[in-house]
C-alpha cells in the first residue's frame, strides 16, 4: 500500500512482501498499526515505518553476512537490554522468573539440582530436555530480533551470536533479581556492551553493481534526498512524487534498477491512463489498492483522467529515473523519456474563462444569495454560509485569479496588514510546525501578494478572517487535504457538482476558469501587463529586476486592484443577502 489505511479511527500500514522475500521473512506482508487517529502524523510515521521497511528488505538481499566481533556482542548487548526493559515495571513476571532459573543452571551448572529420585537416566534425560527449551527459546530470540533487524548471518556468525546473547542474558537476570528486590541502580555489565547501532556494510567484493541497486531500495534513496530541510520538496510534491513512484513499483514488482524496460514504462502509462480522475475520492475505488483500482477501472466503463493528468503523473516517475541515471553507474535510458500524451492545446487554451452570464448564474445561486442550510446549499433560504470555506473559496477566485489549492491551504496569519492594506500572502512555508499545515505552490513565482479586493471587504471578508484567528490556524479548516497530498483534489469534483446543478458547466470550465476570468478583467480594467504577472504569479524578470525581491509592492499592487471592475456583473443579491453585516 502507498499510504496508509484506516481501521476504525485508527491508521494502520500495510505493505506487501516482494515475492523474492516471502521465504525469508515467512510471510506476504507487512502490517501493524500505526497507533494514532491524527491523518496528518499518520502520513509522517507511515513515510518513516515504510522507509525502514525498505532498509531492511535492503539488508536482507544482501544475504547472509558475517558479523565482527563487536558486532556480535553489540547485537547480544541489544537483545539483553530489551529483555531487562521488559520486566522492569514487573520483575515478579513467571516467564522473567522461569528463564531466569533456567539461564542460571546452564551457566552454573555446580550449583544446579535435580530432583529425580536418584535416577541418573532420568536426570540426565530431563537436563536435555531443559536445555532443549532454553536454546529454543533462546533462538527464537536471536531470530526475531535479526529479522527486525533485516540481517542475515552465517551459521559460524550464529554460533557466536548464540553464545555471547546467552552469556549476556545471564548477566541480564541479575538486573532483574534486582529489580525484584527494589533496586533500580544501573547494572554496569549490562551498559558496557556496546550498541549495535551501525550495520555491517556489504564487503565490496560481494556489493551489488550500482545498476543492481533495487528499484525500492532507489526510491528510499531518492525520497530521503528530496525531503531534506534543504531538499527540492516541499510536502505536497513529496507525496506525489513518492505515492507514484511506489505505484509504478507496486505494478511491476521490485527489481534491480538495470533489469526495468521501455514495456515498463508503458505498462504504468496504460494502467493510469485506463483510471478515472480522482479515483481515491470516487466510492466504488475508495477501498481499493492501486492494483485493485487498476483492475476495476478496466473492467468498468468509467471516464478517464485527462491526457494533461496522465503527463503529470508520467513526470513524477520521469523524475525518479532521472535521479537514478545520474545517481548510479549503468542505469539504462529513461525509460519514461518520450512517453507522454500529445496534448491537443495549450494549457490555458483548454480551459474557457467563464463568460458573465456564467458568472451571474454562480454568485446569484442560494449558496451566496441565500439558501436551506449548509447541506441545502442548492435550495433557496434565508441562510448565507458566510462562515464557511463553501462560500468564499469561489469568491476568492474570482478577485485573486488564485489556483483553488492555493486559495484552500491558506492559514488566517497569510491574511496580513501593512500601512493599512490588507492583503493575501501566498507563499511556500516550509517551517509549518504540523505536517497538515504545510503549504505548496506551483512555482517560485507563484509566491505572491494580492491585495484583497474591496468587493471581499465589503462582503465582510475581513470580520471572517477575525473569527477564523480565534478557532485556529487555517482559514478553511472544512476542507482537509486529499490522500495524494493535495487540497484541490477533493474540493475540484464538488465545485464541478456545483456548476452542473446551477447550469453554468460546460466541457472547457472548472475553478481554473475563475483565473482566466481574473486575467482578462485585468485587462479590460487596464492594468499593466507586469502587475498581472505580480498578481498571478507569472514569472516576469523585469519586474523582479525593478524590484529586487521580484515582489511587488503592495501599495502599487493595491492602486491597480482597485482598477478591477467586472463588467455586466451584478453583486447586489449576493451583498443584499448579508443581512448580518447590515445588522453590524
Amino acid at each position: 500500500m502507498a499510504r496508509p489505511i484506516k481501521r476504525g479511527s485508527i491508521y494502520w500500514l500495510r505493505k506487501k512482501v516482494p515475492d523474492d522475500l516471502r521465504p525469508v521473512i515467512g510471510k506476504r506482508e507487512e502490517k501493524f498499526s500505526l497507533k494514532t487517529r491524527d491523518p496528518a502524523e499518520a502520513k509522517v510515521l507511515f513515510a518513516k515505518a515504510a522507509a525502514e521497511i525498505e532498509e531492511r528488505w535492503s539488508r536482507l538481499r544482501q544475504g547472509p553476512i558475517t558479523l565482527t566481533h563487536k558486532q556480535v556482542w553489540g547485537i547480544a548487548g541489544d537483545i539483553s537490554r530489551a529483555w531487562v526493559s521488559r520486566f522492569e515495571d514487573e520483575p515478579d513476571k513467571d516467564e522473567a522468573i522461569g528463564m531466569s532459573l533456567q539461564l542460571a543452571r546452564i551457566f552454573e551448572p555446580a550449583k544446579t539440582t535435580v530432583k529425580t529420585g536418584g535416577d541418573p537416566a532420568l536426570v540426565a534425560k530431563m537436563l536435555e530436555a531443559m536445555n532443549e527449551r532454553t536454546f529454543g527459546w533462546l533462538d527464537a530470540k536471536i531470530a526475531a530480533h535479526l529479522k527486525e533487524m533485516g540481517l542475515l548471518v552465517d551459521a559460524q556468525s550464529l554460533e557466536k551470536l548464540r553464545a555471547a546473547t546467552g552469556k549476556s542474558l545471564y548477566q541480564a537476570k541479575d538486573q532483574i533479581w534486582k529489580f525484584r528486590k527494589g533496586d533500580y541502580s544501573p547494572n554496569p555489565i549490562i551498559d558496557a556492551y556496546p550498541s549495535f547501532e551501525k550495520y555491517p556494510e556489504v564487503p565490496s567484493e560481494t556489493a551489488l553493481p550500482s545498476s543492481g541497486v533495487m528499484l525500492s531500495t532507489a526510491i528510499s534513496a531518492w525520497v530521503k534526498e528530496k525531503t531534506r530541510k534543504d531538499g527540492d520538496w516541499v510536502e505536497s510534491s513529496a507525496e506525489s512524487n513518492e505515492l507514484w513512484a511506489r505505484r509504478f513499483l507496486e505494478l511491476v514488482s521490485d527489481k534491480p534498477l538495470g533489469e526495468y524496460k521501455k514495456a515498463d514504462a508503458r505498462k504504468f502509462k496504460e494502467a493510469i491512463m485506463s483510471l478515472p480522475p480522482n479515483f481515491l475520492q470516487k466510492e466504488e475505488f475508495k477501498k481499493l489498492d492501486f492494483l485493485e483500482a487498476v483492475e476495476k477501472a478496466k473492467s468498468t466503463d468509467v471516464d478517464k483522467m485527462s491526457n494533461r493528468n496522465v503527463n503529470k503523473i508520467l513526470g513524477f516517475v520521469r523524475a525518479f529515473w532521472n535521479w537514478a541515471e545520474a545517481q548510479y553507474d549503468d542505469v539504462p535510458a529513461n525509460p519514461f523519456n518520450k512517453m507522454n500524451l500529445r496534448l491537443a492545446m495549450k494549457a490555458r487554451d483548454e480551459r474557457d474563462p467563464f463568460t458573465t452570464s456564467q458568472l451571474q448564474k454562480i454568485f446569484d445561486a442560494p449558496l451566496f444569495t441565500g439558501c436551506k442550510s449548509e447541506k441545502s446549499y442548492l435550495t433557496a433560504g434565508d441562510y448565507v454560509p458566510s462562515d464557511q470555506g463553501i462560500y468564499w473559496v469561489p469568491l476568492i477566485g474570482l478577485f485573486t485569479g488564485a489556483r483553488s489549492g492555493e486559495v484552500i491551504q491558506l492559514l488566517c496569519d497569510d491574511v496580513r496588514h501593512e500601512n493599512g492594506i490588507l492583503f493575501f500572502d501566498i507563499r511556500d512555508d516550509g517551517e509549518r510546525s504540523k505536517a497538515d499545515l504545510k503549504q505548496g505552490l506551483k512555482t517560485d513565482a507563484s509566491v505572491r501578494t494580492i491585495p484583497v479586493h474591496k468587493t471581499l471587504k465589503k462582503l465582510g471578508f475581513a470580520e471572517f478572517v477575525e473569527r477564523q484567528r480565534k478557532k485556529g490556524k487555517r482559514l478553511f479548516p472544512d476542507f482537509p487535504k486529499a490522500a495524494d497530498g493535495y487540497y484541490s483534489t477533493a474540493y475540484s469534483p464538488r465545485f464541478k457538482r456545483f456548476l452542473v446543478d446551477i447550469g453554468a458547466k460546460t466541457d472547457r470550465n472548472s475553478f481554473h476558469s475563475f483565473r482566466h476570468s481574473f486575467e482578462d478583467c485585468c485587462r479590460n480594467s487596464r492594468i499593466p501587463i507586469e502587475f498581472i504577472n505580480a498578481l498571478q504569479g507569472h514569472s516576469d524578470g523585469g519586474m523582479a529586476d525593478r524590484y529586487g525581491t521580484g515582489m511587488v509592492r503592495v501599495r502599487l499592487l493595491k492602486e491597480e486592484m482597485d482598477k478591477l471592475i467586472y463588467e455586466g456583473l451584478d453583486f447586489s443579491r449576493l451583498i443584499a443577502a448579508r443581512k448580518d453585516l447590515v445588522a453590524s
